[in-house]
């Protein structure tokens, strides 16, 4: 099991990490808050360690399994995200979206049972706001007394509303493009070809769309 891993820092997305160590270059998911500090604090090119969460996850079929890690700057924080995803129906994907709030304030609503407060996460209902409190009430005490008032995640916006929206944004995504910009391109670009039907036309209509006349 990889529970840290330390090295150069090579490529940050909205969503994950790529770390080079010794010539083998290991993706790391992390919190989107988190990547858009790391990217506006110069850290790309410079050394980096990551906490990290080692887990296996499921394929589209029963055989298929993808060895996968979620990292943090903090130890604390990754200490907190382990606690948070034993409870059953947030799986990895879906917690890390939920880290909008401190997680002192997160730790904090489920310490004083503050359902209210955890409806505000993505993807929480009233239900699954009131497992949480049952199954982590009495274990957070120690992260609501934590400092740190910065979230490690942000409020996703509004998704293309079409596959061939969202797969050409997911392009200019790996591309370094941040999401606001992928998705304004997107739709420039839609607006001048409405005919467009294949992901690599679009792309095309998008480079066309951005390079400007020389004069």
């Amino acid at each position: 099991m990889i529970s840290r891993i330390t090295g150069k820092l090579t490529r940050v997305s909205d969503s994950s990490a790529l770390v080079e160590n010794g010539g083998i270059y290991y993706e790391v998911l992390v919190p989107s808050a988190l990547a858009e500090r790391m990217k506006k604090n110069g850290k790309i090119g410079g050394d980096v360690s990551f906490e990290t969460i080692y887990y296996i996850e499921a394929g589209d079929k029963k055989s298929s399994h993808y060895p996968k890690m979620v990292g943090f700057t903090d130890p604390i924080d990754k200490e907190f995200f382990s606690l948070f995803i034993q409870v059953p129906g947030l799986g990895v994907k879906k917690a890390l979206k939920c880290l909008i709030l401190p997680i002192n304030e997160i730790a904090t609503a489920i310490e004083t049972k503050e359902a209210g407060t955890l409806v505000r996460l993505p993807g929480v209902g009233g239900r699954l706001a009131e497992k949480i409190i049952a199954e982590l009430h009495g274990k957070t005490a120690k992260f609501a007394l934590s400092k740190t008032s910065e979230p490690l995640s942000k409020e996703a916006t509004a998704k293309p509303t079409t596959p061939l929206q969202q797969e050409a944004v997911e392009v200019l995504l790996q591309l370094q493009y941040n999401q606001k910009e992928a998705e304004e391109m997107v739709r420039s670009a839609l607006k001048e070809n409405t005919k467009v039907s294949r992901v690599e036309d679009l792309i095309s209509h998008v480079f066309r769309s951005e390079i400007k006349p020389q004069t």
